[in-house]
């Protein structure tokens, strides 16, 4: 690995000249660049925990150094370790050098230290250095509610952040009026917020729900527990409090999960362990800390977090099924599929679709056939548009597309608006040859909700090519190509219309960049498929699945 050696050898040389000083200074000089050269190592090879330790390391050697302590700060931060964060941060700090994140987190701090004159200093530094402004409004009042006299949330409209804070308000004011006992503003707010459809974690709705049981309203306890785990099945521990520092763990974890999916995953990572470490107790904040790490393929990272969910919190069902899903993408099907099927021996509706989900991800379709029917007899609504589309889909990929189409239609009749049903359903009937003029305007609506997906597009590009529109569909497919050009199946079917416009050397060169997005765990006739329309075109080729 160059970059190892490159570093390694760096090390050494640095080392050797220190060693012109005293001998007991050249054992210190070389064994501080030992742990910084370990630490870029495991940085470089993504290993966030071992960098972390290593920098750890580095900085107790060397705490004055402002490039040991940045890299240990956004490492710490990454791997979770607020101790190392806290300690480079305060280094950063004394150098000037401290990111603005930096400064949230000694905000975090000194609010858990219960320093509200420090907190107040830091809320007015975090407006000053603007990336993290937003807060600013929120944490003034939080902050007043300990330090008094308190002020309820006010967004200035004349400051830059308004329009991207005033999102967040309603949440913040329920979370504050659930603290200071205001059950009748606490009510309206939550009437407001469920209008809307904010999304809740479920730790926090577990908390909310307490909380107005305490005050008096067991109806809206009762609403907020509709989906929960059963009150048998949750652990008699006292629900999260309402405090300042649980009020800046819900403003970076709803920016965070503004951002998921979205950009570099390390930065939506950082968000993420802010949040958590603002509010150490908040399980809700460790399935986003999860969800983050998956998605930037760290997975391990994401089974080390959820370990910290008891089996019996609120939050439990989700952080199981995310640990299933990453033992799924670290190869571990096998345990996987055992937990799941373990949990579902209960019968619970949840349990079985969870089930499901692991086969689907897994390849037994049928299998997932059988649970989400077993999951449907025993929910209320079996008609559920949610759970019929992944039944039908298991259906489809079953090979049973007559039993799976029904259902499909029904999933559009109940969600109209569901541009995966739309776009399930019109693709499934084009790719078939079946209806073409409505699997058209199916597709059509379906890019209308949805106009910038990838999938969605090129799936109406295809129908219009199997209805014999090459020159609409090929802009279309290009398109797809450009905004996910690493999707095997939309450059198989870029391949396919440019070879029918007699483009052949462009089309093999879309089924070779299909051949290289195929994952190493395609299906091996997905792969031969692909394969023999290099060598001699789609007529000679196996006809897809």
């Amino acid at each position: 690995m160059p970059h190892r050696q490159t570093l390694i050898s760096t090390a050494l040389a640095l080392a050797v000249s220190a060693g012109i000083g005293t001998a007991s200074a050249a054992s210190l000089e070389q064994q501080r660049l030992g742990a910084y050269v370990q630490a870029r190592v495991a940085e470089g090879d993504g290993a966030m925990q071992q960098a972390a330790q290593a920098y750890a390391q580095a900085l107790s050697l060397d705490p004055a150094s402002p490039d040991v302590a940045s890299r240990a700060y956004r490492q710490a931060v990454l791997a979770g370790d607020k101790t190392l964060a806290l300690k480079a941060a305060r280094t950063l700090d004394d150098a000037g050098m401290l990111p603005p994140d930096g400064t949230v987190l000694l905000l975090a701090e000194a609010m858990e230290r219960g320093k509200w004159k420090e907190a107040r200093a830091l809320v007015s530094r975090i407006e000053r250095e603007g990336n993290f402004a937003f807060i600013v409004p929120f944490m003034q009042s939080w902050v007043s509610m300990k330090d008094g006299p308190y002020d309820p949330p006010v967004v200035p409209v004349d400051k830059p952040y308004a329009v991207f804070a005033v999102r967040y308000t309603e949440e913040q004011l329920l979370l504050q009026r659930l603290a200071l006992g205001d059950a009748p503003g606490a009510a309206d707010t939550y009437t407001q917020a469920r209008a809307r459809g904010t999304a809740f974690g479920p730790a926090q709705r577990e908390a909310m729900a307490a909380r107005f049981a305490a005050l008096g309203r067991s109806d809206l306890a009762t609403d907020l527990r509709a989906d929960a785990v059963p009150a048998e099945g949750r652990c008699a521990t006292t629900p999260q409090a309402f405090t300042p520092q649980s009020g800046l763990a819900r403003l970076l974890a709803r920016l965070a999960l503004d951002l998921l999916g979205q950009g570099d995953a390390r930065a939506t990572l950082s968000l993420a362990r802010l949040a958590s470490f603002a509010d150490p107790a908040d399980d809700d904040a460790r399935l986003l800390v999860a969800r983050a790490a998956m998605i930037g393929d760290m997975h391990q990272s994401a089974l080390a977090v959820l370990a910290g969910v008891e089996p019996c919190a609120p939050a439990r069902f989700e952080a199981e099924t995310l640990r299933l899903r990453a033992m799924v993408a670290e190869g571990n099907d096998t345990q996987a599929v055992a937990l799941a099927r373990e949990q579902a021996r209960t019968g619970d509706a949840r349990a079985l679709r969870l089930l499901a989900d692991v086969l689907v991800q897994t390849g037994d379709n049928a299998g997932a056939v059988d649970a989400y029917s077993r999951a449907r007899a025993q929910m209320t609504d079996k008609d559920d548009p949610a759970l019929l589309l992944q039944l039908a889909a298991a259906l489809e990929q079953s090979g049973k597309w007559q039993e799976a189409k029904p259902l499909l239609e029904k999933v559009v009749e109940r969600a109209p608006d569901s541009a995966a049903a739309l776009n399930y359903l019109g693709y499934a009937m084009a790719d078939r040859g079946e209806e073409l003029p409505r699997a058209i305007a199916l597709l059509e609506r379906a890019n209308r909700i949805a106009p910038k997906e990838p999938a969605f597009i090129d799936s109406l590009g295809w129908a219009l090519f199997k209805a014999g529109q090459g020159d609409r569909a090929l802009p279309l497919i290009e398109n797809a190509v450009a905004t996910a050009p690493g999707n095997a199946e939309i450059n198989e079917h870029l391949g396919d219309i440019l070879w029918a416009a007699g483009r052949r050397f462009e089309a093999r060169a879309a089924w070779r960049a299909a051949l290289v997005g195929l994952s190493d765990d395609a299906d091996a006739k997905v792969r031969a498929r692909v394969s023999r329309k290099i060598d001699v075109g789609p007529e000679a080729a196996p006809p897809a699945p």
